[in-house]
C-alpha cells in the first residue's frame, strides 16, 4: 500500500494541472473579446468568471495582438469611409473658412462700437461736470444775494430800534409804542437764517421794551394813584407833562398784555383803602365815601348802617369809575371786582336783612326795592356783573325760607341740647259714656274727673285665661311644712273622690308680653287701664241715665318736645298767614303806620308750601338728635316716651283744629298731613320704651344666672341675686313713678315682675328633683319676689283720700301675667299631698297650671310611692275641676 501512495498522487495532479490549462484557454479567448469590446465600445464583460479571472502574464501577448488587429481593421475602414466621403467634407472646409472670415468682420465692427461706446461717456462725465460747476455759481449768486437781503434787513431792524431807544429817551412814549409795534409786525417777515443775529435784536428789543414798559407802569400809577395813608383813588386822564392820556396808556397797557393784570391791582387796592372799610360790618360808625373832582375820599365822613346809605356809595362809586376809566378797561375792572363786591353784600348786608317773621316783611320788601334799584343803576351806567345781585331778588321768597329753615332748626337743635332739663306735668285725659250707676256713680249734675285712670294705651300682652281672678291673689292655705318630709316617705292621704273639671288651655305668653327685641315682634306699648270698659249702652238706655266720663292721669315730660311743638305750629301759622287774602304788618320807622300788604305783592308768598316741608324737618331732626340728649338722664328712655306721646297728641289735637278752621285759603287745608309723622312719632316713643324694658329684663335676666339654671348655684349666690333684683325692680318702680302715668310705670314694672316670674317658674321646672331644704330656699325666694305685691297698689285719689272709702287693692294679676302661677306653685311647693289636692280640686290651681304640671311637681316633691301615684292618677284621670273643657 505505502508503494501505491506515490502514483496516485501524480496523477491528480496531473489532471489539475490539465483542467487549469483548458480553463485558462478559454478566460484568455473571452478575455480578448472583453478588452477588444471594452476599447470600442466602453462595454464591461457581462460575466463574472471573466471580470473576476486571474490573468496572468501570458496572456498579455496574445491580447495585445488581438488589440492590434482590431486596431488596424478600425483603421482600414476609416480611410474607407474618408475615401467615401472626401467631397464633402471639401464642402465643409470651404464653408468653415467663410464662417471664419465673418467672425472676424463682427469682432471688429465689435471692437469700433466699444471705442465709440466709450468716447461718448467721456463726454457725459464732461457734462455733467459742467453743470455741477453751473448750479455751484448759480447757488453761490443765490446765496450772496440772500445775505446782501439779511443784511439790508438787519440794518433795518437795527435802525428801527436806534428809533425807538431814541424815542424812548426822548419820553415820546405813544411814538415809541407805535415804533414797537411797527418792528414786532416786521419780525414776521424776516429772512431764513439769521437766527443768531436775530437774537442780538431781541436781546436790545426786549431792554428797550422793558425800558418802555417801566415808563408805562410809571405813568399808569400817576394816573391812577392809591394813597393808602389817606385813603383815596385819584384817576387822572392826563398829566401836564405827559403826552399820553389814560385811555392810551391802557391800550399800551393791553400791547403788554396786562390789562387783567391792572384791572385787578386796581380793584385789590381799590377795596383795601375805599371799599372794604366801607362794606364790611364792624361796631361803631362806618366811614363814608366822598367824590371831590377826580378823588375818591373815604373816611372823611360817618356812614349809616342801612342798606340804601351803602348802595347810594356804591352807586357814586361806580359811577366815578366810569366817567374816569375807559370803557375797554371797565369790563376788566367789573369782572374782577363784582364777583367779590357781590357777595360779601349778599353774605353780610342782605342775608342779614332777611327775616325769620313775617313781622318784619316790610324791611325785607324795602331791601328788595333798594337792591332793584342799584342793578338797574348799574344797568344805566352799562357796569356790568350785577347778576349775583339780580338773582338775590329773583329767589326772595327761597332766601327767606332758607333763612327761616336755618333759624329753627337753630333754635330747636339749642334747645334740644339742653337736655331734659326740669319735668313738667301733664294730664292724658280720655272720654267715655258710662251710665249712671255703672261703679263711678257719677253725680247727675254733670262731669266728673277721676284720677282712677289706670293707662291709655294696648299693652300688646295676651289676655289673661278667661275666669281668672285679677284683682285679688287667692287666699294662702295653712302650711304644714313640718309634716312635708313624712309624707314624701309614706303618704296618709286617702284618695278622694276626682271632682269634675274642665281642661283649660296652658298656654301662657305674659313672660313675653313686651318682647326681647323690636327688631322681630311688634313693640309692646303700655297696658290698658285696670278699669272695666264700659259697656256701650243700648239704645233703650240712651237717656238721662247715661253720663259723660272723664278719665285723666298724670305724667312727667321733659322740656325738650314743647320748643318742637311751638316752633312747628309758628310755622304752620305763618303758612297760613301767607295763603291769606291780605294781612297787615306794621311798618318800622318813625311814622308807625299800618299798611296793608296782599299775597300777590308779597315777595315770600311763594315759600308758603316750603313751610310744611320746613315744620316736618323740625320734628325729623328732634327724632334724630334727641335721643343724645335723652341717654345723659338715667330715666331718658321714659322721658323720650312721655315726649314722644305728648308730641303726638299736640299734633294730633293741631291737626284737628286746622282741619276746623275758618280763616284758611281752601288749598292750604290739605298741606297739613300729619298723621303718617305722627304714627312715626309714636312708634319713635314706643321703641324708646320697649328698648328701656328690653335693657332692664336683660339686667335682670343676668342677675339669674342668665340662661343657665338659678336654682343650681350656691344658697349664697340665689339669695345675693333675687335680694338683688327685688331692689333693683323697686328703684325703677320709683324712678319711673316720677315720669310715667300710674298704669305705665305698672305695666312697666309688671313687664319686669314677669319676666323674673316666668324665669324662676321655668327654672324651678328643669330641676332635676326638689329635696326639702331645697324647698325651704324656693319659698323663700318666691316669697321674696311677692312681696313687689305692694308696688301695685293704686294710690288713692284724692276724694277717696278725704271720704276715707277707697281701699288700697294691689292689681299685680292685672299687670303680671304669672303672677298667680307663680303663687300657686309658691303654695304647691309647700304642701303636702293633701293640700294639693285641695288646690287642684277646690281652689284655682287648675286655672294656671296643666295636669302634667302638677304631676311634675309632685314627681319633684314627693316620693314615688302608692299614695303619691294614687294622687297622680286622680289628676290625671279626673275632670277638671274649673270648668274646663
Amino acid at each position: 500500500m505505502p508503494l501505491l501512495n506515490p502514483p496516485k498522487r501524480t496523477t491528480i495532479r496531473h489532471f489539475t494541472l490539465l483542467a487549469l490549462t483548458m480553463a485558462t484557454s478559454s478566460i484568455e479567448a473571452r478575455l480578448t473579446d472583453s478588452l477588444i469590446q471594452f476599447s470600442t465600445n466602453r462595454q464591461f464583460p457581462d460575466e463574472e468568471e471573466v471580470s473576476a479571472a486571474y490573468v496572468q502574464s501570458s496572456v498579455l501577448p496574445g491580447a495585445l495582438e488581438a488589440l492590434e488587429e482590431a486596431r488596424k481593421a478600425l483603421e482600414t475602414e476609416i480611410r474607407q469611409i474618408s475615401q467615401d466621403s472626401a467631397t464633402d467634407v471639401d464642402t465643409w472646409i470651404a464653408h468653415a473658412e467663410t464662417i471664419q472670415h465673418d467672425i472676424e468682420a463682427s469682432r471688429r465692427l465689435a471692437s469700433s462700437i466699444v471705442r465709440d461706446a466709450e468716447a461718448d461717456e467721456e463726454r457725459l462725465e464732461a457734462l455733467k461736470e459742467q453743470q455741477k460747476l453751473v448750479k455751484f455759481l448759480e447757488s453761490e449768486a443765490t446765496f450772496s444775494e440772500h445775505v446782501a437781503h439779511s443784511l439790508q434787513y438787519l440794518q433795518d431792524m437795527n435802525d428801527k430800534l436806534d428809533k425807538i431807544e431814541s424815542l424812548a429817551q426822548e419820553r415820546n412814549l405813544l411814538e415809541a409804542l407805535s415804533a414797537c409795534k411797527d418792528y414786532t409786525a416786521s419780525l414776521f417777515h424776516a429772512p431764513d437764517n439769521t437766527a443768531r443775529a436775530k437774537k442780538v435784536l431781541d436781546a436790545r428789543y426786549n431792554e428797550i421794551s422793558e425800558f418802555l414798559h417801566g415808563q408805562l407802569r410809571a405813568l399808569y400809577n400817576y394816573l391812577v394813584h392809591c394813597d393808602e395813608k389817606s385813603h383815596t383813588l385819584t384817576i387822572n386822564n392826563a398829566l401836564p407833562s405827559e403826552i399820553m392820556t389814560l385811555e392810551q396808556v391802557i391800550h399800551a397797557l393791553k400791547t403788554y398784555q396786562e390789562m387783567e393784570q391792572a384791572a385787578a391791582k386796581l380793584w385789590e387796592e381799590l377795596d383795601e383803602i375805599v371799599i372794604g372799610p366801607r362794606t364790611f360790618l364792624r361796631l361803631g360808625n362806618l366811614p363814608g365815601i366822598a367824590i371831590e373832582k377826580n378823588t375818591i375820599v373815604c373816611g372823611r365822613e360817618h356812614a349809616d348802617l342801612t342798606i340804601k346809605s351803602l348802595f347810594d356809595d356804591m352807586h357814586s362809586i361806580i359811577g366815578f369809575l366810569c366817567d374816569k376809566l375807559p370803557k375797554e378797561f371797565i369790563k376788566h375792572l367789573s369782572d374782577a371786582m363784582m364777583p367779590t363786591l357781590c357777595e360779601r353784600i349778599k353774605e353780610l348786608w342782605l342775608d342779614s336783612a332777611v327775616p325769620t317773621s313775617l313781622d318784619d316783611l316790610m324791611e325785607y320788601q324795602k331791601a328788595l326795592l333798594q337792591v332793584s334799584d342799584f342793578v338797574k343803576h348799574l344797568e344805566e351806567l352799562k357796569w356790568p356783573g350785577a347778576w349775583t345781585l339780580q338773582e338775590w331778588v329773583s329767589t326772595a321768597a327761597k332766601n327767606w325760607l332758607d333763612k327761616r329753615k336755618a333759624n329753627a332748626l337753630d333754635w330747636t337743635r339749642n334747645q334740644l341740647s339742653l337736655g331734659v332739663g326740669i319735668s313738667r306735668p301733664a294730664d292724658r285725659i280720655e272720654r267715655r259714656m258710662v251710665q249712671r250707676d255703672e261703679g263711678m256713680h257719677i253725680p247727675a249734675k254733670g262731669n266728673v274727673v277721676n284720677d282712677d285712670w289706670d293707662a291709655a294705651w294696648d299693652s300688646g300682652d295676651d289676655e289673661h285665661p278667661k275666669g281668672s281672678p285679677k284683682s285679688t291673689s287667692p287666699p294662702p292655705l295653712k302650711r304644714h311644712r313640718s309634716s312635708i318630709d313624712e309624707e314624701r316617705k309614706v303618704s296618709e292621704t286617702t284618695p278622694a273622690a276626682i271632682p269634675t273639671a274642665l281642661e283649660e288651655d296652658d298656654e301662657d305668653d305674659g313672660a313675653d308680653a313686651w318682647g326681647w327685641g323690636d327688631e322681630d315682634t311688634t313693640e309692646p306699648e303700655p297696658q290698658e287701664s285696670t278699669l272695666p270698659e264700659p259697656t256701650p249702652p243700648s239704645s233703650e238706655s240712651l237717656t238721662g241715665e247715661v253720663r259723660e266720663m272723664i278719665i285723666k292721669e298724670r305724667y312727667y315730660t321733659s322740656s325738650m318736645p314743647q320748643p318742637v311743638f311751638q316752633t312747628m305750629t309758628a310755622i304752620y301759622e305763618d303758612a297760613a298767614r301767607l295763603t291769606r287774602p291780605e294781612y297787615v304788618q306794621m311798618v318800622s320807622g318813625e311814622s308807625g303806620l299800618l299798611t296793608t300788604i296782599r299775597n300777590a305783592d308779597s315777595p315770600i308768598t311763594p315759600a308758603a308750601p316750603g313751610l310744611f316741608t320746613v315744620a316736618i324737618l323740625i320734628l325729623a331732626m328732634y327724632r334724630a338728635i334727641s335721643p343724645t340728649y335723652y341717654n345723659n338722664h338715667d330715666d331718658g328712655n321714659m322721658f323720650l316716651y312721655n315726649d314722644a306721646m305728648w308730641l303726638a297728641d299736640q299734633l294730633r289735637q293741631f291737626s284737628k283744629d286746622w282741619a276746623e278752621r275758618k280763616d284758611l285759603n281752601d288749598r292750604i287745608y290739605g298741606k297739613l298731613k300729619l298723621d303718617p309723622e305722627i304714627k312715626v312719632l309714636e312708634s319713635f316713643g314706643k321703641r324708646a320704651y320697649t328698648n328701656e324694658l328690653i335693657s332692664q329684663r336683660t339686667a335682670l335676666t343676668d342677675f339669674l344666672a342668665g340662661p343657665q339654671n338659678f336654682f343650681q348655684q350656691d344658697k349664697s349666690e340665689i339669695e345675693h341675686g333675687a335680694k338683688v333684683v327685688a331692689r333693683l325692680i323697686r328703684e325703677k318702680a320709683k324712678a319711673w313713678h316720677k315720669v310715667l302715668t300710674w298704669s305705665a310705670c305698672a305695666s312697666a314694672v309688671g313687664s319686669l315682675v314677669n319676666t323674673i316670674a316666668t324665669k324662676l317658674i321655668t327654672d324651678i321646672f328643669d330641676l332635676p328633683t326638689i329635696g326639702v331644704d331645697d324647698a325651704a330656699l324656693i319659698a323663700e325666694i318666691l316669697t321674696l319676689i311677692e312681696g313687689l305685691d305692694d308696688l301695685f297698689i293704686k294710690p288713692p285719689t284724692a276724694n277717696a283720700s278725704r271720704n276715707g272709702k277707697e281701699e288700697s287693692i294691689s292689681l299685680t294679676a292685672q299687670f303680671v301675667d304669672q303672677w298667680l302661677k307663680l303663687n300657686f306653685l309658691n303654695q304647691v311647693l309647700q304642701s303636702n299631698l293633701v293640700d294639693i289636692r285641695f288646690l287642684w280640686r277646690e281652689s284655682d290651681l287648675s286655672l294656671y297650671f296643666q295636669r302634667e304640671e302638677v304631676v311634675d311637681l309632685i314627681k319633684l316633691s314627693f316620693e314615688n310611692n302608692e299614695k303619691v301615684r294614687g294622687v297622680i292618677k286622680e289628676i290625671m284621670e279626673g275632670e277638671l275641676p274649673r270648668g274646663g273643657d
